[in-house]
């Protein structure tokens, strides 16, 4: 209840909890508007004197609690008459609104995402298509030798295969969500894994010049996992540190057990990325540098892939970096296996 200059005389228990007052009457006296931080002053201020002339006031605003929580309020001004009608105080009632408002947000940034993950899909697909396109029109001309014929036909299998991939992360992802990736478990050494995921991705490591080093456990590194499923997972990760490491960079690959749990290190001295970004690197349609790469950026769904993967091995993924250009270590633990 506030008096008609805008003072705090009385709170109710419920408002001494949402506040997170130490002491009942820490804000009496206190003139209502000055509680609340620059930026929403002046919608309380025209709430109660909107208040006090007579009408209800609404509005709705940011303000932190005593302790510095963060909190999303709705609020109405209401005035309380006597028995002539005049205004003698102000009652206001604030409800705290946060945990709508942070799902209305995660919402909106969803969708944001969403936005960004179409045009994402068409930039992917659109440039492959075009250069299929472009080759198999030079292919009809008939006019080449067997070797340029040759090279036009490779092009065309590479795109290909790129759309491939996009159309495969897509149906993953699709997968994923319906609970619909089953595993073939099977007994197998994650050295092996390794050589896999390395052999796929080094084309691309040579012909970005990176210095790959791997630093493999002696020991078989034995899991009971899905052999294709945990490539992918690797290579994911270590496509993601090719994209993101510039000509000449280096990667480092370590493998070793430790107690009941095989651990895969994937270090670069790369891009690195964001503190803001390491909270949300692996959620679906994340992409870290969509501002700077576009051309090689991805659709976002890799990290969010290699997440879901390793959570169905049992296992956690996690990433860490001290920000842009200090290069990013990614860390996934699986169950060991026992012989």
């Amino acid at each position: 209840m506030l008096d008609l200059q805008g003072r705090l005389g009385q709170l109710n228990p419920g408002g001494i909890v949402a506040l997170e007052l130490d002491q009942p009457g820490q804000l009496l006296g206190k003139v209502w508007w000055e509680i609340w931080p620059e930026d929403s002053r002046a919608l309380a201020q025209q709430a109660f004197a909107t208040a006090a002339a007579g009408k209800v006031s609404k509005f709705n605003a940011f303000c932190p609690t005593v302790q510095g929580t963060p909190r999303w309020w709705d609020v109405v001004a209401s005035p309380v008459c006597d028995a002539d009608g005049q205004v003698r105080e102000v009652m206001v009632v604030s409800r705290d609104m946060t945990e709508l408002y942070m799902a209305r947000q995660a919402l909106r940034e969803a969708n944001l995402r969403k936005d960004d993950f179409l045009a994402t899909v068409a930039h992917e697909l659109r440039n492959p298509l075009s250069a299929a396109h472009n080759a198999a029109e030079l292919l009809k001309l008939k006019a080449f030798d067997h070797a340029r014929t040759a090279e036009l036909a490779q092009l065309v299998q590479r795109q290909l295969g790129h759309m491939s991939r996009v159309a495969e992360d897509l149906l993953d992802t699709a997968r994923v969500g319906r609970g619909e990736i089953r595993l073939n478990l099977v007994m197998l050494d994650m050295r092996t894994v390794v050589a896999d995921a390395v052999e796929q991705l080094q084309a691309a490591v040579q012909a970005r010049r990176h210095r790959l080093t791997l630093d493999l456990d002696p020991a078989a590194c034995m899991v009971k996992g899905d052999h294709t499923r945990l490539v992918q997972v690797v290579g994911n990760v270590l496509g993601n540190a090719v994209r993101y490491t510039p000509e000449g960079g280096a990667i480092a690959i370590t493998l070793a057990r430790a107690g009941d749990s095989i651990t895969l290190r994937i270090a670069d001295n790369g891009m690195g990325i964001p503190a803001d970004r390491l909270a949300t690197i692996f959620d679906m349609y994340s992409q870290v540098h969509q501002s700077t790469l576009r051309k090689s950026d991805g659709l976002g769904l890799g990290l969010s892939l290699v997440r879901a993967l390793v959570s169905l091995h049992g296992g956690s993924v996690a990433a860490a970096s001290d920000g842009v250009q200090s290069g990013s270590c990614f860390t996934i633990r699986l169950p060991a296996a026992h012989h």
